[in-house]
């Protein structure tokens, strides 16, 4: 990171903030500027200490900067680039954090001069909250950060990206604009399409209030549907084509599903639900090794308050890193589990022993307990 003497970024949110926090934090020594719209947020963003300097304009944010980053919706993109590419210096570096890449590699080469350096990027982190107050500097820890380089981006210029997302904690993964839009809808754009129509299920017949009844698994299959309606509409426009072909992808495997239940084909009804299962259970593990591997525990636990903080607290006094965690499922006066991933079989293995002694006998390495990821529906 000594390569950036100054980083810009435009667009003090969420993801810009939590940018700027997770530098500070890792002890970045250069200058860090910010530009937001709003002047509040510029003067915020001071004192919470995660910048240096608020600019008052587009052209003060970016002059001298060696690394601009835009944290912005895609929308605001084109009067962004048209203020700021006369300014920019000739050895900077141009990157994004839009949640589409074809697009974006378009408007960069009608607005921006070819000597400046762009790389698209795009963290899969985010949050439904939005806004500088929601900002982390533990936002992009252990998270893919897929960088697209264009047809004329340095070798040079995708290193220091490279270094610049593991410095603020997460995995950079390099693929093409094209590619990177064709996964992105598939596990980004769709899922949130199809967690919106699960929503609005609930209201499209009428008839029965469904929403007092709404459990655990209905709100974590449909809690992206909280995300910023706004945001979601230009995603949609911006990576229309691909998600055009997954819907008509959905549209085909819905019918065929309908016609599976209606001739009660229920060995090839099986058969999806285990596939889908079978999947499931990879995820991320089963994907590209983007990402190390992690070696995970489940532990059954009690329905009570405190329970996971005890788990957390027995595994941090024995000096052990928790790098994923996540309830299985939980139902109000019963048992609840709860997978704890670790980076090594080490440390997998000292986990279960400490956890099996200090007070939580049911404790399982994955695949000891052939339930331990099943949930009733």
């Amino acid at each position: 990171m000594d390569f950036f003497n100054k980083i810009t970024f435009i667009g003090l949110g969420l993801i810009g903030g939590s940018m700027a926090a997770a530098l500070k934090r890792r002890g970045y020594k250069g200058e860090i500027c910010g530009y937001d719209a709003l002047p509040d947020s510029r003067e915020e963003a001071k004192k919470m200490g995660i910048i240096d300097h608020g600019a008052n304009t587009l052209q003060e944010a970016v002059a001298e900067a060696e690394l601009v980053v835009l944290c912005t919706p895609i929308a605001a993109y084109p009067q962004i680039l048209r203020k700021t590419a006369p300014f920019l210096r000739r050895e900077a570096i141009l990157t994004d954090v839009g949640s589409v890449k074809g697009c974006v590699g378009e408007l960069v080469n009608q607005h921006v001069h070819r000597d400046i350096q762009f790389i698209g990027g795009h963290p899969m982190a985010g949050s439904e909250k939005g806004g500088l107050k929601a900002a982390s500097a533990t936002l992009f820890e252990n998270a893919y950060y897929f960088l697209t380089p264009g047809q004329h981006t340095a070798r040079e210029t995708v290193t220091k990206l490279e270094s610049f997302v593991k410095a603020i904690g997460a995995y950079p993964v390099v693929v093409g604009q094209r590619e990177h839009d064709k996964i992105t809808a598939r596990i980004s754009h769709i899922p949130h399409l199809a967690a919106v129509l699960l929503t609005n299920l609930l209201d499209h017949e009428g008839g029965i209030n469904s929403v007092a009844f709404a459990g655990g698994g209905f709100r974590d299959t449909t809690r992206i549907a909280s995300g910023n309606p706004a945001m979601w509409k230009d995603i949609f426009f911006y990576n229309k084509e691909e998600i055009l072909l997954g819907i008509e992808s959905l549209e085909s495997m819905l019918k065929e599903f309908r016609e599976l239940l209606k001739e009660k084909q229920e060995g090839k009804v099986l058969d999806l639900l285990n596939k889908a299962k079978f999947i499931r259970d990879g995820v991320p593990k089963g994907m590209p090794d983007y990402m190390p591997p992690l070696f995970d525990i489940v532990v059954d636990v009690e329905d009570r308050p405190g329970v996971l903080g005890e788990l957390t607290r027995l595994i941090g006094e024995n000096h052990m890193n928790i790098k994923e965690i996540e309830i299985l499922h939980a139902r109000e006066g019963e048992q609840g589990a709860v997978r704890m991933g670790f980076a090594t079989a080490m440390e997998q293995k000292q986990a279960f022993s400490v956890l099996r002694g200090g007070g939580f006998p049911r404790t399982y390495m994955k695949g000891e307990k052939n339930d331990a990821y099943s949930e009733s529906c």
